[in-house]
């Protein structure tokens, strides 16, 4: 947002290329999370729900792509965008906003999010090993 590569080459790819080495790490947690997120429903209910989860996860994603879509445009549109043309200030403000405050703040909340996950490695173990023990409790029932 505050520079550009016409104005700042170096600065521009280094910060580029830093900023999308961390949203990768965070776009990777987030999807390390829904396995965790199956074994401790299966602990908590009984019920493994694999395809649910992931479906739902798909889901989401495809109503924010959408939505966020959606709003873009109507934004868009608000601010006076015309196509094949030179935009105004307001819309090169919007697009400006639109790929970088915008989602730099919602990561920011995301990672404030994932400060309160509380299922760690020794607490996901200790779930699992539970799903195991009544597992096999109820084979030898049988």
């Amino acid at each position: 947002y505050f520079f550009s590569v016409q104005s700042s080459p170096i600065l521009f790819y280094g910060v580029s290329g830093l900023t999308q080495f961390f949203f990768s790490g965070f776009n990777t947690a987030i999807y390390a999370i829904i396995p965790d997120c199956v074994e401790y429903g299966e602990w908590k209910t009984g019920l493994r729900n694999d395809g649910f989860q992931y479906a739902f996860i798909s889901l989401g994603n495809k109503i924010g792509m959408a939505l966020g879509t959606s709003l873009l445009a109507l934004i868009l549109g608000a601010a006076g965008y015309a196509a094949n043309q030179q935009q105004n200030a307001a819309v090169l403000a919007v697009m400006k906003h639109s790929f970088t405050t915008i989602p730099g703040v919602l990561w920011v909340v995301t990672g404030i999010v994932l400060v309160f996950y509380r299922l760690n490695k020794k607490r996901y173990n200790e779930i699992v090993e539970e799903i195991n023990v009544r597992k096999s409790g109820f084979s030898d029932e049988l």
